[in-house]
């Protein structure tokens, strides 16, 4: 590691001890020491939106995440005031990859940025000259039920796919193996040299057989950790608790096929108000809490239906380094794929 000071190695002092201060979970673990916290995290998941660019960086500081791969999201951007529309077109993705670099264009020693394009409309053109302007990766939607205008592996999405093949690069997917697995399959045969990475363990968070078949069928597939806010995250981290040995056995046997990622919406006032700065820490506390700690703090169901209460979840204490290579080593890895020619 660098022997140079960063802002998010100089917080670990500070982060040691941390607790949140809000009607949300607070931290229960023991304070660990400086060398064992010390690690290259980088979050590949993260929707910058709002423009909330230093609110980003301050949160990844609290939280000793070194950086971040930062998504174009039009349709959760309320800067933007864009929605997906009724054909499951993804609108606006143009306007937001160009506020994305705009926005990065001056850390991007910590924020990535990755476009998202509608796969059977990006020109190759325009790709190569969003990544001249330093894109590293594309974020794709088109596997969400409600952004999936046609087949992933659909004649009109080959020329993309090629492209990104072709070169390496890192491609982040929304998938919903539920009801797409089998487009996904084709795809990766077409295509079995793309550097892809299928979010949410890909759509099998609450299904760890149907990841497991996954990892065997494709050797080449990696899959982030994240959890999003809401309903989302509390069902995922409760369906993992449940069978975390076989997760932890999973990641343990192939480590190098697992991201870290936290599915961070930067959205909420843009993290300006300590409501939403406090829940921005508890979802990026939780994510790295599955994947480090014996215990970690989120919202869990309550017996009131519909509604969350504060609650602590068994984690996978992943050891190094197992535990290195998912939270930073395997995406630097990724990250660094990309060729131009």
């Amino acid at each position: 590691m660098s022997a140079e000071p960063a802002p998010w190695r100089a917080a670990i002092v500070a982060l040691t001890g941390l607790a949140l201060t809000c009607g949300a979970p607070t931290p229960t673990e023991p304070t660990a020491t400086v060398d064992e916290v010390i690690r290259d995290r980088v979050d590949v998941h993260v929707h910058l939106v709002g423009g909330a660019v230093d609110e980003l960086l301050a949160a990844l500081d609290r939280q000793a995440i070194a950086a971040a791969v930062v998504i174009a999201s039009p349709h959760l951007d309320p800067a933007l005031g864009l929605d997906p529309g009724r054909d499951a077109r993804l609108r606006g993705w143009r306007e937001a990859n160009e506020a994305l670099l705009a926005a990065t264009a001056d850390h991007r020693d910590r924020l990535f940025p990755f476009i998202t394009v509608e796969p059977a409309e990006v020109g190759i053109a325009e790709l190569e000259r969003w990544f001249q302007r330093g894109a590293r990766g594309v974020k794709l939607y088109a596997g969400h039920q409600e952004l999936h205008a046609r087949p992933l592996d659909d004649p009109a999405h080959a020329s993309l796919f090629e492209w990104l093949e072709h070169h390496s690069v890192p491609v982040l997917a929304h998938v919903n193996t539920v009801r797409y697995r089998d487009e996904l399959a084709r795809l990766l045969r077409a295509h079995p040299r793309l550097e892809l990475v299928c979010a949410h363990l890909c759509g099998s968070r609450t299904d760890l057989d149907r990841l497991a078949g996954l990892l065997r069928e494709f050797p080449r597939l990696r899959v982030d950790t994240s959890h999003g806010a809401g309903l989302p995250g509390v069902d995922g981290f409760t369906a993992i608790e449940t069978d975390r040995d076989r997760l932890r056995a999973l990641i343990e046997v192939q480590p190098e096929r697992f991201l870290f990622g936290s599915d961070l919406v930067t959205a909420r006032a843009a993290g300006r108000d300590a409501g939403a700065a406090r829940e921005w820490d508890l979802q990026l506390s939780a994510n790295l809490g599955l994947l480090e700690r014996e215990r970690f703090e989120f919202w869990r169901h309550s017996a009131r239906i519909g509604a969350f209460t504060p609650g602590v979840y068994h984690g996978l204490a992943l050891a190094d380094p197992a535990v290195s290579r998912v939270l930073g080593g395997n995406a630097r890895a990724w990250l660094g794929a990309y060729r131009r020619e």
